[in-house]
């Protein structure tokens, strides 16, 4: 009996990116029916990563079942199938920089405010080549946002109605230099989950930032506040021990819109960093030192 072999499918980034929009509008759809109906919703805890529930794994379910459909010889990785692997193990995941073709995808960024009835979530889903993203897309369901980005072909903006039938024409995200002093700056940020050492010295970093800026925000999703650095509502973002699907679409979205992304130490991005800087120049380069001179 002859081994079976999957074939590999040629990948184009624009046909991966309208596979990701398509498969991100039907997950958005999905979540807006299932917080209408919070109170029947299964919720689980998962250690040192917050909550879970149904709405996010079947979210996910239907995110693969899309791209195994199409790319079934990639590999996958999706938050909740990824978690009870690895148990949320991060550095585990360093072995896919090695993989020519890896999805990445959060079916829900943000599920604490989604289920206490809060608008500010997002579905992500990126397409990543030996570990450098080169798709992106974050949908804001409860706004219809879709920021979309393919590596060297600049950030855009789609704008769906409500029921998600008609869209916007794409706009562009400007390139543009942000020549704000930090203490003229508004920024956005989160904290580790697990509490402890990491948490303490991120918690006086936030201390001393505030201190130094117009104000920070922390609004629940690092995918959506990294994308509202691409689109200039706010200035810059930071954080330490996010995971691959929080950052891999929503750091390519700013880098192809203008926004310098590293970790703290200044290195380039890729998703795998266990931190994060995201700011456009020279506000970037201003923030780093700030952190190099407290950390």
């Amino acid at each position: 009996m002859k081994a079976t072999t999957t074939k590999k499918v040629k990948v184009k980034n624009e046909e991966a990116l309208k596979l990701s929009i398509d498969l991100a509008v039907k997950a958005a759809r999905f979540l807006l029916i299932k917080q209408k109906k919070i109170s029947s919703l299964k919720i689980t805890t998962k250690k040192a990563q917050g909550m879970v529930s149904n709405a996010d794994v079947e979210s996910e379910a239907m995110i693969v079942a899309g791209i195994k459909k199409m790319y079934p010889d990639h590999f996958i990785l999706a938050e909740e199938t990824a978690y009870k692997e690895y148990m949320g193990q991060m550095d585990r995941y360093k072995f896919l920089r090695e993989k020519e073709w890896v999805w990445i995808i959060d079916p829900l960024d943000g599920t604490n405010n989604f289920l206490n009835g809060l608008d500010y979530y997002g579905v992500c889903i990126s397409l990543v080549h030996f570990g450098e993203p080169v798709v992106g897309v974050v949908l804001r369901p409860t706004n219809g946002e879709c920021f979309c980005a393919t590596k060297g072909k600049g950030t855009k903006l789609i704008k769906f109605s409500n029921d998600f039938k008609k869209k916007s024409k794409p706009v562009s995200l400007k390139k543009s230099v942000n020549k704000k002093l930090l203490a003229d700056s508004l920024l956005v940020t989160g904290f580790a989950t697990e509490k402890g050492p990491v948490f303490d010295e991120e918690f006086d970093l936030f201390k001393h930032m505030m201190g130094k800026s117009r104000g920070i925000r922390r609004m629940g999703s690092a995918a959506l506040d990294l994308c509202y650095v691409a689109s200039g509502v706010f200035d810059c973002f930071w954080e330490r021990g996010l995971a691959a699907w929080d950052v891999s679409a929503a750091g390519l979205i700013c880098q192809e819109a203008g926004v310098i992304v590293s970790d703290y130490e200044g290195q380039k991005f890729h998703p795998f960093q266990a931190t994060i800087v995201a700011a456009r120049t020279p506000l970037h380069k201003e923030i780093l030192s700030l952190f190099r001179s407290r950390l």
